[in-house]
């Protein structure tokens, strides 16, 4: 099973939360960097907008904000 996607920003602080939170729990994330040209195309491509990054992607649903992100990687 693929891991599942995380579009951040590397020092966004807001984003480090999530980061930090799958790190500590040993939940595996695919980090892709919306500063870089192909993951900030993806994201717009699903739908989302970098400027309100994170956002997570995984089974065809895309999860914006870390309360939201956190949720979900507790019950996968």
């Amino acid at each position: 099973m693929a891991a599942p996607i995380l579009y951040y920003w590397a020092p966004c602080a807001t984003c480090s939360v999530v980061v930090n939170y799958a790190n500590e729990k040993g939940i595996e994330l695919d980090k892709r960097d919306v500063e870089q040209v192909a993951p900030y195309e993806e994201l717009l491509a699903l739908g989302g907008d970098a400027n309100l990054i994170p956002y997570l992607h995984d089974a065809g649903q895309l999860i914006q904000g870390n309360d939201e992100i956190i949720a979900y990687l507790e019950q996968r």
